[in-house]
């Protein structure tokens, strides 16, 4: 779904709690989160990785027509009405 939209260059699958290597290898300009997301260490590398080189984190409110949670529920859900 990310990858059929017009304004998303690359999508990039991850397994673990880890972006900063993503954002380096990609040399993404803005990294978006959501409100939820924390103070993790996780988050602290890649947070300071953006800021020390230029680039942008850019927070989105959460909205219920626009979880990813909901949308991937609501995807799944017309798959099996169809099967």
């Amino acid at each position: 779904m990310l990858k059929a939209l017009r304004c998303v260059d690359i999508v990039r699958p991850y397994y673990q709690l880890e972006y900063a290597s993503a954002c380096k290898a990609l040399d993404v300009d803005i990294f978006v989160i959501g409100e939820d997301w924390g103070k993790a260490a996780h988050n602290l590398e890649v947070e300071s990785f953006l800021i020390t080189n230029g680039k942008s984190v850019r927070q989105v409110s959460y909205h219920p027509l626009t979880s990813s949670t909901k949308i991937k529920e609501k995807t799944i859900a017309q798959l099996n009405a169809v099967a």
